[in-house]
């Protein structure tokens, strides 16, 4: 599952708007718009601000390469 439908999934389980999001982020509505539909590049700080508000965490880890 990627970040955006975990994004959009944990605000309507919080019963956000997108603008209520965008709000509580500090953000632009539509910057909110454009990272749940998976357009554009957000930095890992816009992400931590979302993340921040909706109760969640971003894990980093290295993966594993198969030799």
């Amino acid at each position: 599952m990627g970040y955006e439908k975990i994004i959009k999934e944990r605000r309507m389980l919080l019963g956000l708007t997108q603008q209520d999001l965008a709000d509580y982020a500090g953000l632009s509505l539509r910057l909110i718009k454009s990272v749940e539909a998976g357009c554009g590049n957000p930095s890992l700080a816009t992400l931590g601000k979302i993340a921040d508000v909706l109760g969640l965490e971003i894990i980093m880890k290295v993966k594993e390469v198969s030799v």
